[in-house]
């Protein structure tokens, strides 16, 4: 594949981002950062405002979930974090990442004629390749039962790196474009900023429940889902209004939720 993304078609930047914003948010882009999530963290310790947001060309230790890293290369990818202080209960936060999946996958419809998926909970598939994924850290005011900070880390796998994937990837991840879209990285990110704001400033209208069931993959199939560390296959039913998965395991219906969950095996990491 011809690599068309190195040129100076497809910059990010600060002023890039804000030509398409619409919401009033504080965007500081950096070429290259450890993690955006952790240079967040512990910038939400200050007084910084919410609606801060941090993006970066490349992570040097970006982070997924449970541990494992997010591959984060340098002029591929785009990578941000998001501060917020949401006015909420710790559970009902848990709505955040589902509020993005849904920003994530509008974004890329907005600038490519696709159909993005979200896989249960937090990863948006684009012709079956995991093209983004969604990564929240928060702190819990205890005494007073509500949160300090949420921050919402999200990367886009913008166009397939300039090596190609690594190989314990390659047959999982995928990018959202083939070849070079003129502004495509700023407009994805303030695209998805847009997005997202609009769910959240929303928050009780919930209509990003059903648009996120609308884009689910996993509902009504077969799935592999990863319990005590070992994988069982249960049949997906639903998604309750918490973003719980109803799954039915050996005649028996129960609610997950949290864990991994996958539609084809060779998608086990």
């Amino acid at each position: 594949m011809k690599e068309t993304y190195m040129n100076k078609k497809d910059i990010l930047s600060t002023e890039g981002i804000k030509k398409y914003l619409d919401c009033n948010c504080e965007i500081h882009y950096e070429q290259e950062v450890t993690s955006t999530n952790s240079c967040l963290v512990q910038l939400a310790n200050t007084n910084i405002k919410e609606g801060y947001v941090l993006v970066c060309s490349s992570q040097t230790k970006g982070k997924g979930r449970t541990g494992h890293s997010f591959y984060s290369p340098s002029q591929s990818g785009v990578y941000l974090s998001v501060l917020l202080r949401p006015d909420k209960s710790p559970m009902e936060t848990t709505n955040i990442t589902s509020m993005a999946a849904v920003a994530a996958c509008e974004a890329i419809e907005k600038i490519k004629d696709v159909h993005p998926q979200i896989k249960w909970i937090n990863d948006i598939f684009v012709n079956q390749k995991k093209v983004c994924g969604i990564l929240t850290e928060a702190s819990i005011n205890t005494e007073k039962k509500c949160m300090d900070y949420v921050v919402l880390g999200i990367g886009f796998n913008v166009y397939e790196p300039q090596s190609g994937f690594p190989h314990d990837l390659k047959d999982i991840a995928g990018s959202i474009f083939d070849e070079e879209i003129e502004d495509g990285k700023n407009k994805l990110v303030a695209y998805f900023i847009n997005s997202f704001f609009h769910y959240y400033s929303n928050w009780n209208r919930k209509d990003y429940y059903q648009a996120y069931k609308n884009r689910c993959m996993i509902l009504n199939k077969k799935v592999l889902i990863k319990e005590n560390n070992h994988f069982k296959e249960v049949f997906a039913k639903d998604i309750n209004e918490n973003f719980e998965l109803i799954i039915v395991d050996e005649g028996s219906q129960r609610i997950v939720n949290s864990g991994e969950v996958h539609i084809n095996a060779k998608f086990i990491s």
